[in-house]
């Protein structure tokens, strides 16, 4: 694990291995060791040609966010194509899902993996017939966009996850060239997680600390720390947010996410 040098003690980042171990077809590595409570984060990376299993734990929920590379997702006999920035996440309860990467291709890709309480199971039963279909998967790209105080007019937003289709998680992508940045704010209702996406550059701020934060990379905000995020100029921000709200009630903090109708950005 790398954890930022000097002044950045409290922010907790760790780097993605992206290259493939010689003469290995898979790899995985565990990220961010408890971190945060009934999480559990792996990077995997396959080799085509090659078809892998992903097992599902009842009791869990799993969310799979691809990085880079190509492949296929086949779930209850339907297929997924999988291309870089995208997230699969199996809703309606199945044993596994199998990922095939064809001759040539590297397909990185995290795995969260987290413990439903017996509260969330009862929150599923009450969420929108809409949001129980076997499967949701998207491009972060085909997302909607939505606007918010702490961010300037040049600032791309998108909801990647919306609230009530995993209990008390969220994710959404921020994307701008700079100068430009993410105004200080505290959500000490949610544990959050920056993943640098492709060519992110930009440094994170969290009370007193600070740290470079760059694209392949897996970070932790500290919680109920005032934080914000700085792009210098011509460099980019690219990274996507992930909230797990340490109740149901704290999903209230969404509400700061106005949706953009018809916006010209949402292509």
């Amino acid at each position: 694990m790398k954890v930022s040098p000097s002044n950045s003690e409290k922010i907790v980042v760790q780097d993605l291995q992206m290259q493939m171990p010689q003469n290995s077809q898979t790899f995985t590595e565990q990220l961010l060791v408890g971190e945060i409570a009934d999480l559990t984060i792996e990077h995997k990376a396959l080799l085509g040609p090659i078809k892998e299993t992903i097992a599902l734990i009842d009791g869990f929920t799993t969310l799979l966010l691809f990085v880079s590379g190509k492949g296929t997702l086949s779930a209850s006999a339907t297929q997924y194509s999988l291309t870089p920035e995208s997230i699969v996440v199996p809703l309606e309860k199945m044993s596994e899902v199998q990922i095939k990467v064809a001759a040539g291709q590297v397909l990185h890709f995290l795995q969260f993996t987290k413990k439903l309480s017996t509260q969330d199971v009862a929150d599923l039963s009450n969420f929108p017939i809409k949001n129980k279909q076997k499967i949701f998967a998207t491009r972060f790209a085909d997302c909607e966009p939505y606007t918010e105080k702490i961010k300037s007019p040049n600032t791309i937003s998108r909801t990647v996850l919306p609230a009530n289709i995993v209990p008390r998680v969220s994710l959404g992508t921020v994307e701008a060239i700079g100068p430009d940045k993410v105004g200080a704010h505290k959500h000490p209702m949610l544990e959050q997680l920056f993943l640098g996406l492709a060519d992110n550059d930009v440094i994170v701020h969290a009370d007193d600390a600070s740290t470079n934060f760059k694209q392949y990379s897996l970070l932790h905000i500290p919680l109920g720390s005032n934080h914000g995020v700085e792009v210098a100029e011509n460099k980019k921000m690219n990274y996507m947010w992930m909230d797990f709200f340490l109740t149901k009630a704290g999903e209230v903090w969404l509400n700061t996410h106005q949706p953009i109708i018809n916006n010209q950005n949402n292509k």
